[in-house]
């Protein structure tokens, strides 16, 4: 892991062996062998301080700094210097294989900086022209850079959006050490994107989950504009031989296959004959049906089957952990129910709270309750923001409390968490007001923004659930 994002590094800083030796004081073949793996990082690693620091002074241009986005997940408040980069970069390589609470981490914060951007209906896009002569056998991460882009302007080329079908459990080097070409390939799909396609994707789960989340993470801004659907294969599979299959129906396919996630020569296919692209149609969709849905996903006004996934995973048996700013609905006193239905106008308030109180009444009795909510204290210090979670997701519109009311729900939960032992409350600085985790133990996983317009995901896959109730136990 620490070779691999090391050697991502260097090639987003555009900083060679020699460069850094000289920089840090250090051979430069030892710097090689840490980028290769052949040498594992010291347990004392003195250098890597002031190694992270160069690095972070030569990541300055925008394509870079996309690129280091995409990769480590790493919030705009550390771009402010090169300090809090470096800090940053140090703690990312020093991450290891099992450390899934940082990897969540940043899913998490990479979902919270989406701004929900719905995909333009088709339309005439401003698109770079597409060769005129495509290469049909190409060789190395070099030529499937090349054999993707060709696939891409084949496709804008379409006057008609299509379903796409993806699905690669190859190594994923060919996209991410060339960071120029990682920023052009998300703008290609984005475009894609926005010429009205649909893709349907197949993720792999079970060779690497932290390498599986930090993809699910570089997808997140992709998957928010609803067009995207995405899918895993639930069992082991033995990961000697991958495969690569990027097919768009009615235009053309890229295939490829390596072994054991070694890509250096191997031959990747750019097909555009019909009968052949039908063929590997057919075989993704054979494959398919050994699939299971990833995640469900809800943006725009997709209340009502929000809603329904919401309250489905709700009634299901099993511990809940809900992190979120505001105390959730549940917990609030009838008697500022009925006021603030009053205020608002809004029956829907005072119906959902029955329903989800009923909901809770039902369910701690036996199965225990944590909320993580934002210290009430700095939450006072942002009036504006003291709205429910989700009320607008509910049809619950222009919401906010007063100071008075919203003390009044603090002291009425104070009293709940001590009627019932199985409730449990804690105080936070982190929870920030813009994202809400309910984590159902063994069962499911709610990340939604907690404003409007809604942008949600719903996931059932156990590796996913138990990362993120680890990530809250933690």
């Amino acid at each position: 892991m620490f070779a691999e994002r090391f050697d991502a590094l260097m090639n987003i800083a555009e900083v060679s062996n020699s460069l850094l030796s000289r920089a840090v004081h250090i051979n430069s073949s030892h710097i090689g062998r840490l980028r290769t793996g052949a040498r594992p990082l010291p347990k004392k690693h003195e250098y890597l301080e002031p190694m992270c620091r160069y690095l972070a002074e030569h990541i300055k241009k925008e394509y870079q700094c996309s690129a280091l986005q995409k990769l480590t997940g790493i919030g705009d408040a550390a771009f402010n210097s090169v300090e809090h980069m470096a800090r940053y970069l140090e703690q990312w390589l020093l991450e290891t294989e099992n450390d899934t609470a940082a990897t969540t981490g940043r899913l998490i914060s990479g979902f919270s900086r989406v701004v929900f951007s719905p995909a333009a209906a088709p339309g005439n896009l401003s698109v770079e022209e597409a060769p005129r002569k495509y290469a049909r056998h190409l060789y190395g991460n070099a030529g499937k850079r090349k054999a993707v882009k060709q696939f891409f302007l084949m496709i804008l080329q379409e006057k008609k959006p299509q379903m796409l079908l993806l699905f690669s459990d190859e190594s994923m080097a060919w996209l991410y050490e060339d960071p120029a070409f990682s920023v052009r390939w998300m703008e290609l799909f984005k475009q894609v994107i926005l010429k009205g396609n649909r893709v349907r994707i197949i993720h792999t789960v079970s060779r690497d989950f932290n390498e599986f989340m930090e993809a699910v993470t570089k997808w997140i801004p992709i998957y928010m504009t609803g067009m995207i659907e995405p899918y895993y294969y639930p069992r082991l599979r033995d990961g000697v031989f991958q495969r690569t299959m990027f097919i768009a129906p009615d235009t053309a396919a890229v295939i490829s296959s390596s072994v054991h996630q070694d890509t250096e020569g191997m031959l990747h296919i750019f097909l555009t004959d019909r009968t052949a692209v039908s063929a590997l149609v057919t075989e993704y969709e054979r494959y398919l049906t050994l699939c299971r849905p990833l995640m469900r996903i809800f943006t725009g006004q997709e209340t009502e089957r929000f809603h329904r996934d919401f309250f489905g995973l709700a009634y299901v048996e099993g511990s809940v952990r809900l992190r979120c700013a505001m105390p959730p609905l549940f917990t609030m006193p009838e008697a500022l129910v009925r006021e603030l239905t009053t205020q608002t106008g809004s029956e829907e308030l005072f119906q959902l709270w029955e329903r989800i109180l009923a909901l809770f009444c039902r369910n701690i009795q036996k199965q225990r309750i944590t909320l993580t909510l934002l210290d009430p204290e700095l939450a006072l210090l942002t009036p504006s923001r003291l709205k429910l979670p989700l009320a607008e997701a509910f049809s619950i519109h222009d919401f906010t409390y007063t100071r008075e009311q919203y003390l009044a729900h603090w002291e009425w939960l104070k009293l709940l968490e001590r009627q019932y032992e199985n409730l449990t409350v804690t105080l936070s600085s982190e929870p920030d007001f813009h994202t809400l985790l309910y984590v159902k133990d063994d069962a499911g996983v709610v990340m939604a923004k907690a404003d409007m317009p809604l942008a949600a995901f719903i996931t059932s896959e156990r590796n996913m659930v138990n990362a993120f109730w680890d990530y809250l136990n933690g």
